[in-house]
């Protein structure tokens, strides 16, 4: 038994070993290593310039910088940060981390003689926290506002008052941003900043004892430091979005505009589908909202999850009226008309340069499930059909959103067919459709659980029981219906 566990336990180490070997080769902890070492000639280059020489000196700055970067490399993963990070996320960590610390110390020592003035205060801490809130999320974000002044402190660039200024900077940073979902938000953020910066400016002039004089200088620095990072964050949010091909409450909400150009022409192209999606849009934001997903993600994956129909329009049923074209050719054919416009609509959003995220879903929305019309059909007239041939090339979904804008899509258009929809029909009937969804895999890496896909049902329900709700028949309509029985 004893055997075993050591074998185990060896079994773990080595396993971690390898992990850290294969995150050392990545491009991104190259870089980052590249950026550890350029923090280290400037820390000694730093210590030259102060007269310390001393060899021991020296390696205990190489020493402490390896440290910092072996701990990067150990919680740079979900369980701590609380989601993966990708490539380019990763360089956009490294970078700012290097950035922050090398800017720091050089700050401190070319520029003239601080004195008592908080180095701190001449440098963006604000910006570098909120940049990291926008693009990876508020936890990490409150994890770096707290680890990013250590370099800059320890490396003697930071006194204990700007090391006090830049942490409350850079925690205020980091929950100011939350639900704001347009980019002028951010004038207000910096003013809050500006507020944060402020009130810990006072403590430390009240700690030190400092005259009154010093008051308004230190006070408009500080005030000024955090408008200037909001500011700053508007300027630099549309470049990096670009590069980084994120997902950002910003861009969402640009991209959630109907007015845009490909939503106004898939209204002209395809008026059915348009209307399908604005309400497959309104039950995928209610069951985000109601399960704690991201409902302005699913919003925007829904109003684009079908521009792919608008190649063949025609060939869809919410655009038909009297003639159903399929009538008139074959289920083979049909089969890959209608499995094509996930294809399409992927390519026709890589050249627009939606989100990821939003490509993500258009491609997921019907997963890998076979469109069972035609190929029921081909059967009958067939002696041998793969059902591949009749199944969408996506894959399942790998993400909540995804998920729901899934089930939303299916809802909506099943829900079309029932003869008087009241809630308990509604959603006995969505039951069936969640479960068929589950028996064929469809859910499988959504990471939904049981009780989630219940609240969803509910949501779903409440919304479509408000579409569909029975209306009163006015006089004249009585009248006509009198006359017809007649």
């Amino acid at each position: 038994m004893k055997e075993k566990n050591n074998i185990k336990l060896r079994t773990k180490i080595k396993n971690a070993f390898l992990s850290m070997l294969s995150r050392l080769r990545s491009g991104p902890s190259i870089f980052s290593f590249i950026l550890c070492a350029v923090t280290a000639f400037v820390l000694i280059w730093n210590s030259n310039l102060q007269g310390l020489k001393d060899i021991r000196h020296i390696f205990g700055w190489i020493f402490l910088v390896l440290v910092v970067y072996i701990i990067y490399l150990l919680l740079r993963n979900k369980e701590v940060i609380g989601k993966e990070i990708n490539l380019r996320e990763r360089y956009l960590l490294s970078s700012v981390t290097g950035i922050y610390i090398i800017g720091s110390i050089l700050v401190n020592t070319l520029s003239p003689n601080f004195g008592e003035f908080p180095v701190s205060l001449a440098i963006p801490t604000a910006l570098f926290i909120m940049l990291l809130a926008v693009f990876m999320g508020k936890r990490l974000a409150m994890i770096m506002a707290i680890a990013l002044p250590l370099g800059p402190y320890l490396a003697g660039a930071f006194d204990n008052y700007s090391y006090i200024i830049a942490l409350v900077s850079g925690v205020s940073a980091s929950t100011v941003l939350h639900n704001q979902q347009n980019r002028m938000s951010l004038i207000k953020a910096g003013l809050l900043i500006a507020a944060a910066n402020c009130a810990a400016v006072i403590v430390i002039l009240l700690i030190r004892q400092s005259n009154l004089s010093e008051y308004p200088v230190l006070l408009f620095w500080a005030a000024l430091n955090g408008i200037i990072c909001g500011m700053l964050t508007i300027g630099f949010l549309p470049p990096l979005e670009h590069l980084l091909n994120a997902v950002t409450p910003f861009r969402l909400m640009e991209l959630s505009d109907l007015n845009a150009p490909i939503l106004r022409k898939l209204f002209t192209t395809a008026p059915g589908t348009y209307s399908h999606s604005l309400m497959v849009a309104n039950l995928a934001e209610q069951a985000c909202q109601d399960i704690g997903a991201n409902p302005l993600l699913a919003r925007v994956g829904a109003y684009y999850h079908d521009i792919g129909k608008m190649e063949n329009p025609s060939y869809f049923v919410e655009n038909q009226t009297d003639h159903n074209k399929h009538d008139e050719i074959a289920p083979r054919l049909s089969a890959t008309i209608i499995r094509s416009h996930v294809k399409l609509g992927v390519e026709k959003a890589h050249s627009l340069g939606l989100p990821k995220d939003v490509i993500s879903i258009i491609s997921e929305h019907h997963g890998n499930s076979i469109i069972s019309w035609f190929y029921n059909k081909a059967a009958e007239q067939e002696t041998t059909v793969n059902s591949e041939d009749f199944s969408y090339p996506g894959t399942p979904p790998r993400s909540k959103e995804s998920a729901i804008v899934m089930l939303a899509d299916i809802t909506e258009a099943a829900v079309r067919t029932l003869t008087k929809p009241t809630p308990g029909k509604m959603e006995k009937f969505i039951k069936q459709l969640f479960q068929a969804k589950i028996d064929h895999g469809q859910l499988a890496e959504s990471e939904l659980s049981f009780n989630e896909l219940e609240i969803i049902k509910k949501a779903f329900v409440k919304v479509l029981a408000g579409y569909y709700h029975s209306r009163i028949e006015y006089p004249k309509q009585k009248e006509e219906k009198s006359d017809e029985q007649s």
